[in-house]
């Protein structure tokens, strides 16, 4: 039984990552082979040198990104026949519990993360670099990554001291933290506007007072209340483009990339639209509780495999913090399957805050009009496989949200 419980350990682990690099091989096969056609609703806007550029974008990312899954699965045995047991080894009589738990963690994360930044560094200044789209400085991405290092720490360490603690208390403790998930989402719903995301970016208030009338007099329409719209410096690491509503009661914002200011007044306002959709539509909500329920099941059944392996001892580990991490990386491994399930539920809620915004500006035009722009200059793949976007895609093609607007302008003009 136990080796058998090993076998499916494994077989879960790499089938995953066997998975995910099936589908990225098979989509860019689907999206860049020389009969792939510039969908009908994209030819206005998108060259055939633009599409030839995005199909080399699209190669060049999966090509690293296939590479890194590799690597990523070479690691992840490394950890479950070696450094695991290696770690709570190192560490037995280091000080209390709770101090084993960090130090394992955060050797953990640091391997991790020193593995991951060569990858990091290649995707921004070679491969974001040699499509025009990094803006960022090698000062400025030291600075975020030491930013980051210090957040890590300073959030993670509570958060890994109260989940080894819990553990360590009680026997079934799913339900445990699972509430403390709830409470921790809320609470990062609001700190996250207010004092993580400004540690990165300089947030000031939008100076375009006409684009900033026009706002207010669609949020106004909306009924959602935002106390304050926001410029955000984005072009100092990417020249992508974006819009997004963020945060709860008093820390709710509108955020506008500065990038995306070079669109007409029209265009930004049906992706404002769109964000606002997201909030009427109570998404936001929607998506928390989805995400909670996913969390629990998530920890339901990493507890019963916890229990189970801190029983056999089936890897030869008997601390809390080891067995938990083997039994998060199989749980989550596991999860990967369920994916389609939550992206389906998310292109739903798209396709609703894209009927929301055309409704409130009274004609689908601008949101299409941005829509193709954003695919045209963040070179967006325009010709997804369909396997690879009920996997991946958490919100349509936009080749399917545009035909999905077209058909709410004729039946708006029909009607």
């Amino acid at each position: 039984m136990l080796n058998s419980f090993v076998l499916l350990f494994l077989a879960v682990i790499i089938l995953k990552v066997l998975w995910e690099i099936t589908l990225e091989l098979l989509n860019l096969q689907y999206s860049a082979n020389s009969n792939a056609k510039i969908p009908d609703v994209l030819k206005d806007k998108i060259s055939e040198e633009d599409f030839e550029k995005a199909k080399r974008y699209l190669k060049d990312r999966v090509t690293l990104g296939v590479v890194m899954k590799i690597t990523s699965l070479i690691l992840t045995l490394v950890y479950v026949f070696f450094l695991f047991p290696f770690l709570e080894k190192l560490i037995a009589n280091k000080g209390t519990f709770i101090v084993q738990s960090l130090l394992f963690f955060g050797i953990y994360a640091l391997i991790d993360y020193l593995v991951e930044l060569p990858f990091r560094v290649y995707s921004i200044f070679v491969v974001e670099q040699k499509y025009g789209f990094n803006t960022t400085t090698p000062k400025l991405f030291v600075k975020d990554q030491i930013i980051g290092i210090i957040l890590g720490v300073i959030i993670g360490a509570p958060i890994i001291s109260t989940v080894m603690w819990v553990l360590n208390k009680f026997p079934v403790w799913w339900w445990q933290l699972s509430i403390l998930s709830f409470v921790f989402l809320l609470f990062f719903m609001i700190i996250q506007p207010l004092v993580i995301a400004p540690l990165f970016y300089k947030f000031s208030e939008l100076d375009n007072e006409e684009l900033k009338s026009k706002l207010r007099a669609l949020l106004d329409k909306s009924g959602v209340n935002v106390p304050n719209i926001y410029k955000m410096d984005a072009s100092k690491r990417t020249k992508k483009q974006n819009a997004y509503l963020t945060g709860i009661g008093k820390s709710r914002r509108l955020v506008l990339f500065d990038t995306i200011l070079s669109y007409n007044h029209d265009e930004v306002l049906s992706v404002v639209g769109h964000e606002l959709g997201h909030h009427v539509r109570k998404h936001i909500p929607k998506l928390l509780l989805i995400n909670i329920v996913f969390i629990s099941f998530v920890l339901y059944i990493t507890n019963a495999v916890y229990r189970m392996i801190l029983e056999t001892k089936v890897f030869g580990v008997s601390q809390p913090y080891t067995v938990f991490a083997y039994s998060f990386l199989f749980v989550s491994s596991l999860m990967f399957f369920l994916e389609p399930i939550l992206n389906y539920l998310s292109r739903k809620m798209e396709y609703e805050a894209d009927e929301y915004s055309a409704k409130l500006l009274g004609t689908p035009e601008p949101l299409i009009s941005s829509l193709k722009r954003l695919v045209k200059e963040n070179l967006s793949n325009p010709n997804p496989m369909p396997l690879y976007k009920v996997w991946h895609y958490n919100h349509p093609a936009p080749e399917e949200r545009i035909k999905r607007l077209m058909e709410m302008e004729v039946v708006g003009r029909n009607g």
